[in-house]
């Protein structure tokens, strides 16, 4: 009995390791566009989409979005508004506290310059970086084509600077 428990407990400890692991930010990428975020006056983000094909086919392909930060930002203000764009586009409230309680966990507050990027990998997982740093990674294919809808969806809060950021500038 004390053999198997042991055993069930070395199983979930290196499974858990295994989720761990860090994924490296890719080097591969080609930038798609670039657009910056302004309320009124200010500057909130300059943001960057890139692809291994620098093209934007759908927010279904792997993606690197890049936000550089240009002040301050608490990880609650981000909190909250991700929760209101996810619920202007009609977000389930059961996916809503459930995603954002694990951006609560990866999410540290933002400094002015701070980058905070978002890498949608070929499986369609999503892995956040701080600075470049390894911040933590969720598994699921609905959070990543939420979390990008933020910014690449057709009715964006800011339909110009999705079409920048997705090269449909001339649009």
């Amino acid at each position: 009995m004390r053999i198997n428990l042991l055993l069930i407990t070395l199983v979930l400890f290196f499974a858990g390791l295994a989720h761990a692991v860090a994924t490296p930010l890719p080097k591969n990428m080609k930038v798609i566009g670039e657009a910056e975020l302004k309320v009124l006056w200010l500057s909130i983000y300059r943001a960057r989409l890139a692809s291994p094909q620098g093209v934007f086919v759908s927010a279904m392909m792997p993606l690197l979005l890049t936000l550089e930060y240009q002040r301050d930002v608490s990880k609650q203000s981000l909190l909250d508004e991700t929760r209101r764009q996810w619920q202007k586009s009609g977000i389930a409230p059961d996916d809503q506290a459930l995603w954002l309680g694990s951006l609560a966990t990866l999410w540290p507050d933002i400094e002015d310059q701070d980058t905070l990027g978002f890498y949608q990998d070929a499986d369609g997982y999503g892995h956040f970086y701080h600075n470049q740093h390894y911040l933590g990674s969720i598994r699921d294919n609905r959070f990543c084509q939420a979390f990008l809808g933020i910014w690449l969806s057709d009715n964006s809060a800011f339909p110009g600077f999705t079409r920048q950021l997705t090269g449909r500038n001339s649009e």
